[in-house]
């Protein structure tokens, strides 16, 4: 009978311990009605996570991913860049070819709005996010100062990196 009581004590606090984790990541995630866009800049760097995407098995995964991502390029930092996306996506994008794709770029306002599965070990994140660049930086067919964008991203693998984002996924415009 002690024995029982034992394991039972363990478990319970195991439990709470997990519970208390959550409990913690979930105060530092705004799960409340999405920021307003800023009437200038690019906004707020922190990745934001709906309530939708953030009870996904997988959306603390995908919001650490996203922020060390949208982190790196606001840092100008292609080693740590690297590190969040799938060897092909690295390969396409060199670094000298990266840092001048993203020199004067600053992303903010971003939300993850929802998480969906794509596949066994594929998912895909809904994520909308403002960017702001000098005009002649911004995409060819969009010189722009700031970018309102709402993209599907690939992910792949645990941890997940982001993979190859098809055009077709992506709308964007002026803001």
């Amino acid at each position: 009978m002690v024995t029982f009581a034992v394991v039972l004590v363990v478990v319970l606090l195991g439990l709470l311990a997990v519970a208390g984790l959550r409990l913690a990541q979930m105060r530092s995630v705004p799960l409340g009605v999405a920021r307003e866009r800023p009437a200038q800049g690019a906004g707020p760097t922190e990745v934001e996570v709906s309530a939708d995407a953030w009870v996904h098995p997988a959306g603390p995964a995908v919001q650490d991913a996203l922020n060390r991502y949208f982190s790196a390029i606001n840092d100008k930092d292609y080693r740590s860049w690297v590190a969040t996306v799938t060897p092909a996506v690295a390969n396409q994008r060199p670094e000298a070819t990266w840092l001048q794709g993203y020199a004067s770029t600053t992303d903010g306002t971003i939300r993850i709005s929802r998480i969906d599965e794509a596949g066994p070990g594929r998912l895909v994140a809904l994520v909308s996010y403002v960017s702001t660049q000098d005009a002649e930086d911004g995409p060819d067919d969009l010189k722009v100062p700031r970018i309102c964008w709402r993209s599907s991203i690939p992910l792949v693998g645990s941890p997940p990196l982001v993979d190859m984002v098809k055009t077709s996924g992506v709308l964007r415009g002026s803001c």
